[in-house]
C-alpha cells in the first residue's frame, strides 16, 4: 500500500489518525457519561462474546502455537500462514472480543477498538494476497532469541483476573484454556515477535503497523 512517497504503513499522518481513532466512543445500548468510558471499555473486556464459546479457546491456543512454530518447520512457505492465520483471527477478535452484553450498559461495542484492529486487517490481506512477507528459515535473527521468552509468556498467559478486579496467578490447566489466544493484545505480541525474529522477509509497512497498534 502506497499513497505519496512513503508506503501507508510508515506514514506520520495515517499514524496519527489511527491515534485518534483511539478516542472514538463506545456505543451501548444504555447511555453513560464520557466519564465512564473506562468502565464501559472494562466491563465489555471482562466478558467479551468471544469467550462465550469455551472450545474455541484451547484451540485458537493451539493454532496459534503452530503459527509460531510454523517458520521453522516450513520455510517459505510459512509467509503466508503467518499473515494469513493474523489475518483471520482479526476478523472474528476485531468484533467479537469487542461486543459484550453487559448488566450496566447494555449491548456494547467498542467501535474505535474493531477500527483500528480492521486497519491492521487491512494490511494483512494485502501482504497476504501479493506474498509480501517471504519468511526463510536462514532468515532467523539469533540475536533476537531473548524476545522467546516473552512470547512465551504473552501466549502462556499465566494469571487470570477475578471478578474484583485483582490480577491472580492462573497456572496449570489453565494456560491451556485461559483467553490468550482469542485476545488481541496477547495474540499481537506473539505474532510480532515471529515478524521481529524473522524479520528480513517481513513486509516492512506490515511490519511497521502491527508493532504501532500491539497495544
Amino acid at each position: 500500500m502506497r499513497i505519496g512517497k512513503k508506503p501507508l504503513g510508515h506514514a506520520i499522518w495515517f499514524k496519527l489518525v489511527l491515534t485518534l481513532l483511539v478516542f472514538i466512543p463506545a456505543y451501548s445500548g444504555v447511555p453513560y457519561e464520557p466519564r465512564n468510558a473506562t468502565l464501559v471499555i472494562a466491563s465489555v473486556l471482562a466478558h467479551p462474546m468471544i469467550v462465550s464459546v469455551p472450545w474455541l479457546l484451547p484451540l485458537s491456543k493451539l493454532l496459534l502455537l503452530f503459527v509460531v512454530i510454523a517458520p521453522f518447520a516450513l520455510g517459505e512457505k510459512s509467509g503466508r500462514i503467518v499473515v494469513g492465520y493474523y489475518a483471520f483471527v482479526l476478523v472474528v477478535v476485531g468484533i467479537f472480543q469487542n461486543i459484550a452484553h453487559t448488566e450496566t450498559y447494555g449491548f456494547v461495542w467498542l467501535l474505535g477498538n474493531t477500527l483500528l484492529e480492521f486497519v491492521v486487517l487491512g494490511f494483512c490481506i494485502y501482504d497476504f494476497a501479493k506474498g509480501k512477507t517471504k519468511i526463510q528459515r536462514q532468515d532467523f535473527n539469533r540475536g533476537r532469541s531473548w524476545i522467546i521468552p516473552l512470547m512465551l509468556l504473552t501466549y502462556l498467559m499465566p494469571y487470570a483476573v477475578s471478578d474484583t478486579g485483582a490480577v491472580i496467578p492462573g497456572f496449570f490447566p489453565t494456560v491451556f484454556h485461559n483467553k490468550a489466544g482469542v485476545t488481541y493484545c496477547m495474540i499481537t505480541p506473539v505474532i510480532l515477535g515471529v515478524m521481529l525474529l524473522f524479520s528480513k522477509g517481513v513486509h516492512k509497512p506490515t511490519l511497521s503497523i502491527v508493532a504501532f497498534l500491539a497495544y
